[in-house]
């Protein structure tokens, strides 16, 4: 395992940024981004933690929602600026952040968890649960499984990525002891979705501060 996956993955990311980019858009998760602006305030401040290339970020702001992108891949943020220049974008590291405490309505943390140490998302969550305001939503998206490993896939352009697992229950265990309140959580597989996609499982969980 690399001394700091998250780090390692920026690495990659910044080596891959144009195919990447083009590659995920097909893959956004719809009805989750759906459901997790259907359950925050109009108008309301979200933070799109591994924002990449601002997918997900730009979706949002076309909805009327104040968004900020945060993401490691300088290269990934190139592109999300040039693509959506009214979206605050910055490269940092998310395990430290310098904004101030119930900032943010929700939190869109989708694939982005996966790049960490599994010791690092204890305190990870807690400054999320730090940063939303009252009754704050955090969705969070995982690939289920167990372990840690290196994985080459049709997305990371024949370079390894590390990928940490989860299972269901340990992520919402994780999520209660940070403090809030799992409202919906379940797994669906990838190529049920699309065809042609992976045949690749993954962790959807919305909670609440």
């Amino acid at each position: 395992m690399p001394d700091d996956p998250l780090k390692s993955s920026a690495i990659v990311y910044n080596s891959i940024a144009l195919t990447y980019a083009r590659q995920i858009e097909e893959y956004a998760p719809v009805p989750e981004r759906d459901e997790f602006i259907s359950v925050l305030p109009s108008q309301g401040k979200i933070l799109d933690v591994g924002c990449a290339a601002g997918r997900d970020s730009g979706y949002f702001s076309s909805k009327g929602f104040s968004v900020v992108g945060v993401d490691l891949s300088g290269k990934l943020l190139e592109i999300a600026r040039k693509k959506f220049p009214h979206i605050d974008f910055f490269k940092q590291d998310f395990r430290s952040h310098d904004f101030p405490k119930e900032s943010f309505n929700g939190i869109w943390a989708c694939a982005s968890l996966l790049h960490l140490k599994r010791t690092e998302i204890p305190a990870v969550l807690r400054q999320f649960f730090a940063l939303l305001k009252p009754k704050g939503i955090l969705y969070i998206q995982v690939k289920e499984g167990k372990g840690e490993k290196d994985v080459v896939d049709i997305l990371s352009s024949g370079q390894s990525r590390h990928f940490t697992f989860f299972e269901i229950g340990e992520l919402k265990q994780f999520l209660e002891e940070a403090g809030f309140r799992v409202e919906k959580i379940y797994v669906f597989n990838e190529k049920e979705r699309t065809r042609g996609h992976r045949d690749l499982l993954w962790i959807s969980s919305f909670s609440k501060k």
